[in-house]
């Protein structure tokens, strides 16, 4: 469960790095005129990411909380 635990973890500020480069492109973007359909994609892909390492994080959670119930 550690294993699965820090992936998601790593996966989360990964998706928080991807998001804010992204969102600082679309920043830029709207004085230099650049096409932003790449970079909006990469913002819907990173709170995907996020959302779905999230899910881990709470999944192991629960997961030790049963173990410890089990063990008490």
């Amino acid at each position: 469960m550690i294993g699965a635990l820090s992936t998601a973890v790593l996966g989360l500020h990964s998706a928080v790095s991807s998001a804010t480069q992204s969102a600082g492109n679309v920043v830029k973007a709207s004085s230099t005129g650049k096409n932003l359909d790449g970079d909006l994609v990469n913002l819907k892909t990173a709170s995907v990411n996020y959302a779905a390492d999230a899910a881990v994080v709470k999944t192991v959670g629960k997961m030790e909380k049963a173990l410890l119930d089990i063990r008490v």
